[in-house]
């Protein structure tokens, strides 16, 4: 009897013994996919975002003029096609899936190399250099418009590219009746359309600043004065009490003292939280979290209050430039004037909320790092000559005068004009002193605003 009882438990603990096992085998094989899983995602966003910059950036070579930043503009495709190449080898795609694909971006990369060879030897983008760039642009956006259709269908499938996985590791003899293998096939074949290449052979660094110069000199505030200055910047609610309170020092290119502000009493429980720099006593940011309501408040409404609350500590004249919408509140860039121009490096943000038209946000760091009385250069060309020195192909207007960074210590003053290709919008700036061409931006327009890339 003994013996029989002794047998049981020890088939039983070997039974559960090969349980265990099995199941600790299970356990890693799933670890081992969430982490493939993981891994694909990860290199197919920065896929579509590597894509997406190359779209744009090949969209201003095609209005581009000044050598110089068409050569700049070359090589930053040739680094941003070798990222997208990178990451697309990553992913668990054979060449039936996508060959086509990453032809195009070693071709793409390739000839901006070239091209900007040829730029640095003193030859121009002639006619068929332009005509190959443009149908390098629209296969850009084919591209695009595949890799963000696809974007879509990862969102809505968290086990999207373990199905591409078990397809590749089958060696895809199946028929394509995954939604991962049909979506690729068809972004590749349709890069087949467009023909091989032949080719011989890719605004805010002045943050980086050491010392915030509209700070420069003025004496450190104590925890009390920061108080002080936090109570008054915030937007207050129709007559409220507020209180304020440091919760102690706050690291970043600027310190600061953070600071709590609560309604007295409690109120609705909205804490806005600032950071106030320990020199000078200015507010770096502020975010108040609270939930937001349905909108009751137009974009130019909300436009007008920002600017009155600009006015209202001591801004300046400031001028209003792009907005970006995000559910109910909306963030706005305002950059400061001086004579009439520009000035883009002193810019500071302001959102505001669209239910009742309170300010809840600013970032006012652009502006502490640059904001100062410029001597600004005479303009050395006028208009009519910076006009003649864009792209013809570009339809251009405007013209305003306006002070930009370059690179991260210098500024130049340029005019600043929007242009119009097909369907695309850029603003260009030539230098009003010599008459280059310094920098294109072209004007993403989404559902919340305009954006620059």
């Amino acid at each position: 009897m003994r013996k029989w009882i002794l047998a049981a438990i020890i088939g039983l603990l070997a039974l559960a013994a090969v349980g265990s096992w099995g199941y600790s085998r299970q356990v890693a094989g799933r670890n081992l996919e969430n982490y493939l899983n993981n891994k694909y995602q990860r290199a197919f966003y920065d896929l579509a975002n590597q894509a997406q910059n190359l779209e744009v950036l090949l969209s201003k070579t095609l209005v581009a003029s000044d050598p110089r930043l068409d050569s700049a503009l070359l090589m930053d495709i040739r680094q941003q096609a070798a990222f997208a190449q990178s990451n697309l080898s990553q992913l668990p795609l054979n060449d039936a899936l996508a060959g086509r694909t990453a032809k195009f971006l070693s071709q793409v990369g390739d000839y901006a190399g070239s091209l900007a060879r040829q730029i640095s030897q003193g030859e121009a983008i002639d006619s068929k250099n332009w005509d190959t760039l443009k149908s390098l642009y629209e296969q850009s956006v084919e591209l695009n418009r595949d890799l963000q259709g696809i974007q879509a269908s990862v969102a809505r499938n968290n086990f999207y590219f373990g199905e591409m996985l078990r397809q590749v590791r089958s060696k895809l003899q199946k028929a394509p009746d995954n939604l991962a293998r049909t979506d690729f096939q068809t972004m590749d074949e349709r890069m087949r359309r467009y023909p091989a290449l032949l080719y011989d052979g890719p605004f805010s660094e002045h943050l980086e600043r050491a010392e915030p110069r509209y700070l420069s000199g003025r004496g450190n505030v104590g925890a009390p004065e920061a108080e002080q200055k936090a109570l008054a910047f915030v937007d207050k609610r129709g007559g409220a009490e507020y209180q304020a309170k440091v919760t102690g020092p706050a690291g970043g290119r600027i310190p600061a003292h953070r600071v709590e502000v609560v309604p007295a009493g409690g109120g609705d429980g909205a804490v806005t939280v600032l950071d106030v720099s320990q020199q000078g006593g200015e507010v770096i940011w502020m975010l108040n979290s609270r939930p937001l309501g349905d909108q009751a408040v137009s974009i130019e409404d909300a436009r007008r209050k920002a600017e009155d609350f600009l006015a209202g500590r001591g801004y300046g004249e400031m001028r209003s430039t792009y907005f970006l919408r995000q559910g109910n509140s909306a963030t706005f860039n305002f950059a400061a004037l001086q004579d009439g121009v520009t000035l883009y490096p002193d810019l500071v943000k302001l959102t505001v909320a669209l239910d009742n038209g309170e300010v809840i946000g600013t970032e006012t760091s652009g502006y502490l790092m640059s904001h100062r009385r410029r001597d600004l250069p005479k303009a050395g060309v006028s208009r009519e000559q910076a006009l003649a020195a864009i792209n013809p192909r570009l339809e251009a207007s405007g013209g305003s005068l306006a002070l930009i960074p370059v690179g991260v210590t210098d500024e130049e003053l340029a005019y600043e004009f929007q242009g119009k290709m097909g369907e695309d919008n850029y603003l260009i700036y030539v230098n009003a002193v010599n008459g280059r061409e310094e920098n294109v931006l072209k004007l993403i327009e989404t559902p919340g605003g305009i954006l620059t890339m």
